[in-house]
This record gives structure tokens, C-alpha cells and sequence, in this order.
């Protein structure tokens, strides 16, 4: 676990570990999270959390065949946006 992106909290849940994974982690913090909680769970925080940002919703869906619409990021308005 990358703990620089828990400073915030006490206890993770695995839903927050793979939405943190999602959105900031690197390819090997990911694959450490897909083996840990399965990918199953991964895809399933895709299509279900709306904490994530829309640039790596699109991409995980494009690498594992899911129509972004299907997912609660892109039903709902953006409450994610990133600083620029």
C-alpha cells in the first residue's frame, strides 16, 4: 500500500484503496491492488463509485471492454475534477 495516499485516514476500506489506485496510483499500485482484492472488485468500483475522475474511468473501460455510460462516474455530474 502507498501510504502517501491514505494521510488522511485511519482505517481504508478496500473500496477507498481501489478508488485512490484508480485515480492516483501507478500501473504497479494497481496491479498490487487487483491481486489483493481481485478484479472483479476493481471493475466493480469502475462501474459503481462516482469518486473518480472521468479520464481514468474512460481508460480502464476502454482496457477492459465496458461502456463508460454504464458507470456511475459518467450518469451523474462531475463531483471529481482535477486542479490544472
Amino acid at each position: 500500500m502507498r501510504k502517501e495516499l491514505f494521510w488522511d485516514r485511519q482505517k481504508i476500506s478496500s473500496k477507498a484503496e481501489i478508488e485512490r489506485a484508480i485515480n492516483f496510483g501507478g500501473f504497479d499500485f494497481i496491479n498490487h491492488v487487483i491481486k489483493k482484492y481481485g478484479r472483479k472488485q476493481f471493475i466493480n468500483n469502475i462501474l459503481t463509485s462516482r469518486n473518480l475522475s472521468r479520464k481514468a474511468v474512460n481508460y480502464w473501460c476502454r482496457i477492459y471492454k465496458i461502456d463508460r455510460e454504464q458507470t456511475k462516474t459518467f450518469q451523474s455530474k462531475s463531483i471529481w475534477s482535477p486542479f490544472r
